[in-house]
């Protein structure tokens, strides 16, 4: 299990997918501005001192105020990146409009010219920890809110993305979810992690299958249950191309 609190891993995956951005607009226009140290100092010291910062404290003293001093630090890291990628940014907007200006003069409305068959061709690929980030985006908020719909939309979810991995049990006649389960490869072992609908809410674990036999089963509430999935789902997808592909694929509908 991670070091980090719950919700530290997905609030780092999604500055890091924006400091990725960050460094190809940088490499490609030759950004030397504010915005440009900024984004390089966040992902050289800002981010790793904040991380260092936490981890550096006794594990008996990472209560409840650290953590929440630590997620408050990320959620301020992250809104302070997007704010400069932005203004990094904004010179190529203007010249993307520019240029949009250019060629309906050139060309003329967009509407008056034949349609085009869409590109059968691969996605663009991104990084697997961003991509997977983008797959739980809205399953962390939904476990603090309503556990039941998160039931229903991780079924949703994973069962759309990864149907060889996963399993949905349902009441009678089509009802509502009532279990889902998702194996995740592990070499040649397996973690299957499990929500199930219990009264009152949702009962999450995940067990450790070798050869198809399941050693042992860990029962933990829900939050620490996705952080742990996301971590071990974010392995899996960078060690397997096709499990990329797959992902790529959905996000980009």
């Amino acid at each position: 299990m991670t070091a980090l609190p719950e919700g530290a891993s997905l609030r780092i995956a999604r500055i890091e997918a924006l400091l990725d951005e960050g460094q190809r607009l940088i490499e490609r226009i030759g950004a030397s501005d504010e915005s440009a140290f900024a984004l390089r100092e966040t992902e050289r010291r800002y981010l790793p001192d904040t991380l260092n910062a936490y981890l550096d404290l006794p594990p008996s003293q990472r209560d409840a105020a650290a953590q929440a001093l630590l997620l408050d630090q990320l959620d301020l890291l992250e809104r302070a990146t997007a704010q400069r990628l932005g203004a990094l940014s904004a010179a190529g907007r203007s010249n993307l409009a520019a240029n949009g200006a250019f060629l309906a003069e050139r060309f003329g409305p967009a509407e008056t010219l034949p349609e085009v068959v869409p590109s059968s061709g691969p996605p663009v690929p991104a990084a697997p920890r961003a991509l997977v980030a983008r797959l739980f985006s809205d399953l962390e908020a939904g476990a603090r809110t309503d556990a039941g719909a998160l039931l229903g939309r991780a079924a949703e979810r994973f069962g759309a993305v990864f149907p060889a991995l996963t399993t949905i049990r349902r009441g009678l006649f089509g009802g509502p979810v009532k279990s889902v389960a998702l194996d995740v490869p592990l070499g040649t072992d397996v973690l299957r992690y499990t929500l199930e609908a219990e009264r009152g809410g949702v009962a999450a674990s995940c067990t450790k299958l070798v050869r198809g036999v399941a050693l042992r089963t860990e029962r933990t509430d829900v939050g620490a249950w996705l952080q742990a999935l996301f971590d071990d789902m974010s392995a899996y997808v960078e060690r397997d191309r096709a499990a990329r592909d797959l992902l790529t694929t959905f996000l980009s509908r």
